[in-house]
Formats: structure tokens, C-alpha cells, sequence
């Protein structure tokens, strides 16, 4: 299965380090944070296992602040459109 990343169709918003915080630093289940499931990952043994974790990481950290920044960008255009 061939993935499809935007290459030319995004845009960057002024808050995106902070929303990547948010995210990263954010609940992963009932009891721990995002960032220290990633910091976990980052002490496996395993050089292999360790390389595709870390790219399973920055895959669904980019798709995640894209997904926002698109909901974030459509919100603003209903809004405007309800103005």
C-alpha cells in the first residue's frame, strides 16, 4: 500500500509548536503521557525494532498535526461562512 503524504497542499499555523506539545505531552491511555510511551520506545534494545518505532513515531506525529491544522483550517472557513 502506497502512503500519500501532502506535499504541496498544507500550510503551517502560528501556534504549531505548541500544538504539537499539547499533543506529544497529551494522555495515552489511562495512566501515562504520550511522550513517555515515545520515550520507551527510544530505549529498546533492538536496533531494528527501535528504527521502526521511531519511524511509526514521526509518521503519526507529521499525520496528526496535519489532520489538525486541516480541522483547524475548516473550522475557521465554517465560522466565517456562519458569520
Amino acid at each position: 500500500m502506497t502512503k500519500k503524504y501532502p506535499i504541496e497542499d498544507w500550510e503551517f499555523v502560528d501556534d504549531i509548536e505548541n500544538d504539537f506539545n499539547e499533543w506529544f505531552h497529551g494522555d495515552y491511555g489511562t495512566y501515562s503521557f504520550r511522550s513517555e510511551a515515545f520515550y520507551t520506545d527510544c530505549e529498546i534494545g533492538d536496533v531494528k525494532t527501535r528504527q521502526d518505532m521511531l519511524k511509526k513515531w514521526i509518521y503519526a506525529s507529521f499525520y496528526e498535526a496535519y489532520q489538525r491544522g486541516r480541522y483547524a483550517k475548516l473550522e475557521t472557513e465554517v465560522e466565517n461562512d456562519n458569520k
